[in-house]
């Protein structure tokens, strides 16, 4: 009788793993490398003969998971962030189960408390729901888990995957999963130690599987949660209490430093400047990138300022010559990069009730990278072209 593992690593679902993982990754990243040197772009080459012998590999039990390839990336604070890059069979395997899992576990890992990397639910799902709950209850506790994936006890997560996913075929590879260390050299050493990243803790961003194994770990806290008659969205390790009063937001603090604490997780104290936070009826609080602020006596979602910059100043990232050449971007494909990013920010944006000034600003910065493309970069005089030049260009205000 065929296995768990047999049905969701067969030739067909390795093929549509690799057929999803194509389409989403885009262009610009498909010659990103794993620590085998090989590519997306390189598997294409011969797709249907690498997928065969990846499928001989897991069908014959010699298939294992190869390290992180590290990629640390200048942030504009002058630290680094860390992308953890696996091979692209590895990401394929990973894709392959994901699929089953996320499909077949989709009921276990599903209520009225989580609402990320859940099938059916999302971002516009979280906020909508947290809306509703902050118009009938006004008071806010807001806050995440300090250093989710970095902290996660290994031995409560494989704990957590032996009582939850119950096709114990597929064990033995998720085990694996939360086993995948960063490839560490002298030169990268120090700067992912400085981020907090410890060999034998955590589990891994940038792995296919993890945000569905982080689900896993919190099953037991979201029905608590829900016994706990506390009112919440979760979403990852962001979490959003919708309260009557600051003394219920206090029990709901207490409830989670209690409840993580079981599983060896913490939240940040409540206090100036921290993620924890209580806001009162008439303040705006932010979650996932958007305020709920009150409008004439509703709260309604918006973008949130900062967030709006953010997504302004990503655009205007892209305003960089030397770094867009850098990145293989060209003058026929620049216009339509810069529309794609806008786009997808409009697109998880969509339900905000200020939709058109995001909009707005996001054709500004649009608008604004093309100039300094054409007028820096290209040394155009922006001014001496007419109005049919400048919509020609793309860059009519």
């Amino acid at each position: 009788m065929a296995t768990a593992f047999d049905s969701a690593l067969s030739y067909k679902a390795l093929s549509n793993a690799w057929a999803k993982l194509y389409s989403k990754t885009k262009p610009i990243s498909r010659n990103t490398i794993g620590v085998d040197d090989k590519s997306i772009n390189d598997f294409q080459i011969d797709p249907k003969g690498n997928l065969v012998r990846l499928h001989k590999l897991l069908s014959s039990g010699e298939f294992k998971f190869s390290s992180l390839k590290p990629y640390l990336i200048p942030k504009t604070n002058g630290k680094k962030r860390l992308i953890c890059v696996p091979t692209v069979g590895d990401r394929i395997v990973q894709g392959a189960v994901l699929d089953f899992l996320s499909t077949k576990y989709a009921n276990v890992l599903a209520n009225s408390v989580s609402f990320g990397f859940i099938k059916g639910v999302g971002v516009s799902q979280a906020a909508k729901r947290a809306r509703e709950l902050r118009n009938k209850h006004p008071y806010v506790f807001k806050t995440d888990i300090t250093s989710f994936f970095d902290s996660i006890p290994r031995e409560q997560l494989t704990a957590a995957i032996k009582r939850v996913v119950r096709d114990r075929s597929l064990h033995p590879l998720l085990f694996e999963v939360l086993s995948c260390e960063v490839a560490y050299n002298q030169q990268n050493l120090d700067d992912i130690d400085a981020l907090g990243i410890k060999p034998g803790r955590g589990l891994r961003q940038g792995m296919p599987l993890s945000p569905f194994l982080s689900n896993v770990l919190l099953v037991k806290f979201d029905r608590r949660l829900d016994k706990a008659a506390l009112k919440a969205v979760r979403y990852a390790d962001d979490l959003i209490f919708l309260c009557a009063d600051e003394t219920e937001c206090r029990r709901a603090a207490r409830f989670c430093k209690e409840e993580f604490a079981k599983i060896g997780l913490s939240i940040p104290e409540i206090g100036p400047g921290s993620k924890s936070q209580i806001y009162r009826p008439g303040e705006s609080a932010e979650f996932l990138g958007l305020e709920l602020a009150l409008d004439n006596g509703n709260y309604v979602l918006r973008a949130s300022k900062n967030q709006i910059d953010r997504m302004r100043q990503a655009i205007l990232d892209l305003s960089n010559m030397r770094d867009v050449v850098s990145r293989g971007i060209s003058l026929r494909t620049i216009n339509q990069i810069l529309a794609s990013k806008r786009d997808g920010f409009l697109g998880a944006y969509v339900d905000c009730d200020n939709h058109q000034e995001v909009e707005h600003a996001l054709r500004q910065a649009e608008v604004r990278a093309l100039k300094i493309l054409f007028g820096q970069g290209l040394g155009i005089n922006i001014k001496k072209i007419g109005a049919v030049g400048r919509a020609f260009l793309g860059i009519a205000d």
